[in-house]
């Protein structure tokens, strides 16, 4: 069992943090009679596969929607057949903005090619 301080400190992110996915109902940690919050591994594996997921871009409600509530220690926290299509999606979501980069890529790369040419040009008009 872990506070939420030590929870934080493992996870590298703020208690403020915790207490918002518990806002949010992404996570249910158990309370003592004192108010201390207290995280089981259970729920550390599932703020791993949370705090993944928001950085590959998955919002917390996307999140929750292949979030199992209750699952066994042998079953993985998500529902994988709910999350292989978000994964796909999200995989050609990335490849239509990495060609649109590519795009403004050569479009700059041809202005300064352009203005490198002009800028050429004049200095030697001007000599």
């Amino acid at each position: 069992m872990y506070r939420i301080g030590q929870l934080a400190k493992l996870l590298n992110v703020s208690e403020s943090i915790l207490r918002f996915l518990e806002q949010q109902g992404v996570i249910s940690p158990m309370r003592e009679q004192s108010g201390y919050r207290y995280y089981s591994e259970d729920s550390k594996s599932r703020l791993e596969v949370i705090l993944k997921a928001q950085q590959m871009g998955f919002s917390l409600k996307q999140i929750r929607s292949v979030q199992r509530q209750n699952h066994s220690s042998d079953q993985h926290p998500v529902d994988c057949q709910l999350l292989l299509p978000m994964l796909q999606q999200k995989l050609t979501e990335i490849d239509q903005q990495m060609w649109s980069l590519r795009e403004q890529r050569q479009q700059i790369e041809l202005l300064v090619s352009q203005l490198s040419t002009a800028e050429v040009t004049a200095q030697q008009t001007a000599s």
